[in-house]
Order: structure tokens, then C-alpha cells, then sequence
């Protein structure tokens, strides 16, 4: 069953009913749109504010709009500060979760969504006789049968297209997400490799200065033995592979 309804009654109220078969993840912004297509046509020009037509905008979703386990949902403006307080602005946003077995809406109205759920149904109740003879003559109309199935196809690409641009969203975010993180992981390893240099050169120092401090005390020693200048200068070069210049320093100090 579908719904795409726009009316009004005795009273001059707007009703814009839909009918939602699947979740597009942003049923708010739909009431809104809808709510606002609604309250245009509610004001005549030159009217004054408070002779403003009410407006309704009805969802029947094959879904839990806000998957928070109610059966109906009547949404009106109020004020943060004190939530019971409700802006009679005459905007209704009404919703229906069709799948939900809580029963508490009215009879007549809990047959109607057992219609639309294809849940039996007894024929008894004069709306539900008359929608089963309306939905008997539709489907013998080929005509009607027709624009149904082009409007469904239409809509079934409207939700590929909605569907894909989520998707496309989704790894836009994803692919931020992973840039972060290769960005962080990228920090770390700078900031290790910093590290590691780091402790390389202290160590290097450290190897240095020890070994300063061993020909320094092999060429006191050396000397001690009564060995001559030249022979010191030739073993210590050789042995610690210095070049005739930092011989020369250490001859010097």
C-alpha cells in the first residue's frame, strides 16, 4: 500500500500524508521539508497570522522513525527550558510505526495500520471494507497500475541515488579518519626515530669519552715506562685508528 496524499477539511486544515517504506536515515528533515510545503499553503496573503490554517504532515513508516519503541509519535514545538510547555504554533507532525505490535492507538486506526502491515485483518470496520474495494479496483486499473509502477521505480532510484550518496559520505569520513590516524601514526614514528637518534648520539658520546679517557691513561702510563714520544704516538695511533691531527691534540693537552 501507498500513500501520497495532500487534503484538507471542512476547517480549512492541511493534511499532507506519506507513506515511508524505508528508513532514509533522515526522517527529521523530511517533516520539515514537508511541514514547510504544508504551512506555505496555510497562509493567505493579506491574512493575519492567527486566522493561519493548522497544518498536519502524517508519516506511515514501514519503520521506527526514532527506534525508540513507540507506536505513534506526536511531535510539537515546545520550549527547551520547560518541555511540557508546547508552542501552539498549529503545526502537527504525526507518525505512525506501522511494524509495531504495542496497540495503542484506537481500534479503528490499529486495523488501518494492520492493513498497511498486511496483518489479517477482520472486515469489519466500514474504512477497511471500503480501502480493500479502492485497493481492488487499483490493481484491476492498468492505467493506475502503470503510474504505480513507474512512480515506485522512480522512487526506488531516488533511494539508490539517496543510498549511494550516503555511502559516498561514509568513506569521505572514513577516508578523514584513516588520514588522522596515518598522520598520528606518521607523529609517533618521527617522534621514535627522534628518540632513537637521540640515544644513538649519547651513546656515541659516551663511547668517546671513554675512549679519551683510555688513551689518556694509556699515555701516562706509557710515559711512566720511560717509552719514548715517538714509539707512544705510533702505537696509540695505530691501535685506536686516530689521525695524525687528534695525535697531536692529545700530545698537546
Amino acid at each position: 500500500m501507498r500513500f501520497d496524499i495532500y487534503t484538507t477539511d471542512e476547517q480549512g486544515n492541511h493534511y499532507d500524508i506519506e507513506m515511508q517504506v524505508s528508513d532514509p536515515h533522515n526522517i527529521a528533515k523530511r517533516i520539515r521539508y514537508y511541514q514547510t510545503a504544508s504551512s506555505m499553503e496555510a497562509y493567505d496573503k493579506g491574512q493575519p497570522y492567527e486566522q493561519a490554517d493548522d497544518s498536519y504532515v502524517i508519516f506511515f513508516c514501514n519503520f521506527d522513525p526514532f527506534q525508540l519503541g513507540q507506536q505513534r509519535y506526536v511531535l510539537h514545538k515546545h520550549i527547551d527550558e520547560i518541555p511540557e510547555q508546547i508552542i501552539e504554533d498549529g503545526q502537527t507532525d504525526i507518525l505512525f510505526n506501522v511494524p509495531s505490535l504495542r496497540h495503542d492507538v484506537d481500534p479503528k486506526m490499529q486495523a488501518f495500520l494492520d492493513m498497511i502491515a498486511q496483518r489479517k485483518v477482520e472486515a469489519t470496520d466500514p474504512l477497511v471494507v471500503k480501502l480493500k474495494e479502492r485497493i481492488a479496483v487499483v490493481k484491476r486499473n492498468r492505467k493506475w497500475r502503470s503510474e504505480y509502477m513507474r512512480r515506485s521505480v522512480y522512487e526506488m532510484d531516488q533511494e539508490m541515488r539517496e543510498k549511494k550518496i550516503r555511502e559516498g559520505e561514509r568513506k569521505i569520513r572514513d577516508g578523514k579518519l584513516e588520514l588522522l590516524e596515518g598522520k598520528r601514526e606518521i607523529k609517533e614514528g618521527q617522534d621514535r626515530l627522534k628518540e632513537k637518534e637521540q640515544l644513538i648520539q649519547e651513546r656515541e658520546q659516551k663511547l668517546h669519552e671513554n675512549q679519551q679517557t683510555i688513551i689518556k691513561t694509556s699515555i701516562v702510563a706509557m710515559k711512566a715506562l720511560n717509552i719514548d714520544e715517538t714509539t707512544i704516538r705510533k702505537e696509540i695511533k695505530e691501535k685506536f685508528n686516530l689521525s695524525d691531527k687528534e695525535i697531536k691534540d692529545y700530545f698537546a693537552e
